[in-house]
Protein backbone atom coordinates (compact mmCIF):
# COMPACT_ATOMS: atom_id res chain seq x y z
CA UNK A 1 0.00 0.00 0.00
CA UNK A 2 1.69 3.35 -1.03
CA UNK A 3 -0.14 6.85 -0.67
CA UNK A 4 1.32 10.10 -2.20
CA UNK A 5 0.02 13.34 -3.88
CA UNK A 6 -1.90 12.55 -7.24
CA UNK A 7 -0.93 13.69 -10.56
CA UNK A 8 -2.85 14.78 -13.37
CA UNK A 9 -2.13 11.52 -15.01
CA UNK A 10 -4.20 9.71 -12.01
CA UNK A 11 -7.29 11.45 -13.34
CA UNK A 12 -9.15 8.46 -15.10
CA UNK A 13 -8.39 6.21 -12.11
CA UNK A 14 -8.93 8.71 -9.40
CA UNK A 15 -12.51 9.06 -11.63
CA UNK A 16 -13.26 5.13 -11.92
CA UNK A 17 -12.48 5.02 -8.19
CA UNK A 18 -15.28 8.29 -7.58
CA UNK A 19 -17.91 6.13 -9.46
CA UNK A 20 -17.30 2.96 -7.95
CA UNK A 21 -17.60 4.00 -4.89
CA UNK A 22 -20.73 6.34 -5.22
CA UNK A 23 -22.59 3.39 -6.69
CA UNK A 24 -21.48 0.93 -4.03
CA UNK A 25 -21.55 3.10 -1.07
CA UNK A 26 -24.77 5.49 -1.69
CA UNK A 27 -26.92 2.27 -3.47
CA UNK A 28 -30.19 2.54 -1.48
CA UNK A 29 -29.62 6.20 -0.63
CA UNK A 30 -29.14 8.13 -3.71
CA UNK A 31 -31.68 7.66 -6.62
CA UNK A 32 -30.15 4.53 -9.01
CA UNK A 33 -31.47 6.71 -11.98
CA UNK A 34 -28.04 9.07 -10.45
CA UNK A 35 -25.77 6.48 -9.51
CA UNK A 36 -25.95 4.40 -12.80
CA UNK A 37 -25.67 7.65 -14.49
CA UNK A 38 -22.36 8.62 -13.13
CA UNK A 39 -19.69 8.79 -16.24
CA UNK A 40 -16.19 8.18 -15.31
CA UNK A 41 -15.46 10.57 -18.39
CA UNK A 42 -17.21 13.44 -16.93
CA UNK A 43 -15.74 12.74 -13.64
CA UNK A 44 -12.27 12.04 -15.39
CA UNK A 45 -12.75 15.71 -16.78
CA UNK A 46 -13.40 17.40 -13.26
CA UNK A 47 -10.08 15.34 -12.25
CA UNK A 48 -7.99 16.79 -15.08
CA UNK A 49 -8.92 20.38 -13.43
CA UNK A 50 -8.89 19.70 -9.55
CA UNK A 51 -5.91 17.53 -9.50
CA UNK A 52 -3.42 20.79 -10.49
CA UNK A 53 -4.75 22.97 -7.78
CA UNK A 54 -3.45 20.32 -5.16
CA UNK A 55 -4.37 18.65 -1.81
CA UNK A 56 -5.37 15.57 -3.83
CA UNK A 57 -3.72 12.32 -2.76
CA UNK A 58 -4.09 9.14 -3.89
CA UNK A 59 -3.56 5.78 -2.58
CA UNK A 60 -2.40 3.03 -4.14
CA UNK A 61 -2.80 -0.96 -3.60
CA UNK A 62 -0.56 -3.17 -5.76
CA UNK A 63 0.60 -0.20 -7.92
CA UNK A 64 -3.09 0.65 -8.64
CA UNK A 65 -4.92 3.92 -7.55
CA UNK A 66 -7.57 2.58 -5.45
CA UNK A 67 -8.84 5.24 -3.19
CA UNK A 68 -8.31 8.64 -3.21
CA UNK A 69 -8.62 11.83 -0.60
CA UNK A 70 -9.26 15.79 -1.57
CA UNK A 71 -8.65 18.43 0.83
CA UNK A 72 -8.11 22.19 1.09
CA UNK A 73 -8.89 25.48 2.85
CA UNK A 74 -12.30 24.85 4.35
CA UNK A 75 -16.39 26.76 2.67
CA UNK A 76 -16.84 26.61 6.25
CA UNK A 77 -16.03 29.78 7.83
CA UNK A 78 -15.42 28.89 10.73
CA UNK A 79 -13.02 25.93 10.05
CA UNK A 80 -9.69 26.48 8.52
CA UNK A 81 -9.17 22.98 6.61
CA UNK A 82 -11.94 20.57 5.13
CA UNK A 83 -12.19 17.44 3.41
CA UNK A 84 -13.78 17.36 0.57
CA UNK A 85 -13.78 13.78 -0.42
CA UNK A 86 -12.45 10.83 0.36
CA UNK A 87 -13.29 7.34 -1.37
CA UNK A 88 -11.66 4.20 -1.59
CA UNK A 89 -12.98 1.25 -3.82
CA UNK A 90 -15.08 -1.62 -1.72
CA UNK A 91 -12.35 -4.04 -2.47
CA UNK A 92 -10.22 -2.25 -0.38
CA UNK A 93 -12.36 -1.39 2.28
CA UNK A 94 -10.77 -2.58 5.87
CA UNK A 95 -7.71 -2.73 4.77
CA UNK A 96 -6.26 0.89 6.61
CA UNK A 97 -6.09 2.42 3.35
CA UNK A 98 -8.39 5.17 4.31
CA UNK A 99 -6.76 6.01 6.93
CA UNK A 100 -3.62 6.44 5.66
CA UNK A 101 -5.28 8.69 2.84
CA UNK A 102 -6.77 10.88 5.64
CA UNK A 103 -3.40 10.94 7.70
CA UNK A 104 -1.32 12.01 4.44
CA UNK A 105 -3.23 14.48 3.69
CA UNK A 106 -4.35 16.01 7.10
CA UNK A 107 -0.82 16.17 8.11
CA UNK A 108 -0.83 18.64 11.20
CA UNK A 109 -4.10 20.02 10.44
CA UNK A 110 -5.93 20.61 13.39
CA UNK A 111 -9.22 22.54 12.55
CA UNK A 112 -11.14 20.35 10.25
CA UNK A 113 -14.44 19.81 8.93
CA UNK A 114 -16.41 17.02 6.60
CA UNK A 115 -19.53 16.47 5.42
CA UNK A 116 -21.16 13.05 5.41
CA UNK A 117 -24.40 11.54 4.71
CA UNK A 118 -26.63 11.12 7.90
CA UNK A 119 -27.67 7.68 6.47
CA UNK A 120 -24.07 6.92 5.75
CA UNK A 121 -23.31 4.88 9.09
CA UNK A 122 -20.06 2.89 7.50
CA UNK A 123 -18.44 6.72 6.85
CA UNK A 124 -19.54 8.09 9.84
CA UNK A 125 -18.19 5.76 11.59
CA UNK A 126 -14.67 5.46 9.86
CA UNK A 127 -14.53 9.31 10.48
CA UNK A 128 -15.45 8.71 14.05
CA UNK A 129 -12.37 6.33 14.10
CA UNK A 130 -10.04 9.11 13.03
CA UNK A 131 -11.28 11.74 15.47
CA UNK A 132 -13.72 13.40 13.87
CA UNK A 133 -17.40 13.66 15.86
CA UNK A 134 -20.52 15.54 14.78
CA UNK A 135 -20.89 19.21 15.84
CA UNK A 136 -24.98 19.31 15.41
CA UNK A 137 -24.53 21.77 12.28
CA UNK A 138 -26.91 19.96 9.59
CA UNK A 139 -27.93 21.05 5.67
CA UNK A 140 -30.21 19.24 2.88
CA UNK A 141 -28.48 18.54 -0.06
CA UNK A 142 -31.26 17.39 -3.34
CA UNK A 143 -29.93 14.53 -5.37
CA UNK A 144 -31.65 13.43 -8.36
CA UNK A 145 -34.72 14.77 -6.34
CA UNK A 146 -34.02 12.81 -3.28
CA UNK A 147 -33.46 14.89 -0.50
CA UNK A 148 -30.53 14.08 1.91
CA UNK A 149 -29.38 14.82 5.03
CA UNK A 150 -25.31 16.07 5.62
CA UNK A 151 -24.06 16.45 9.03
CA UNK A 152 -20.57 18.43 9.66
CA UNK A 153 -18.25 16.75 11.51
CA UNK A 154 -15.49 18.16 13.13
CA UNK A 155 -12.04 17.29 13.79
CA UNK A 156 -11.54 16.66 17.70
CA UNK A 157 -8.15 14.99 18.39
CA UNK A 158 -5.88 12.04 16.58
CA UNK A 159 -8.08 8.44 17.26
CA UNK A 160 -6.77 5.04 16.38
Amino acid sequence: MTVRPAVVADAPAVASVHVQTWQAAYRGLVPDSVLDGLSVEERTAMWERGIPRGGVWVGLVDDVVAGFVAVGPSREPDAAFEVYAIYVLPSAWGTGLGFSLARAALGDEQDVVLWVFDENPRARRFYERLGFRADGTAKTETIGGTELKEIRYRFTGVAG
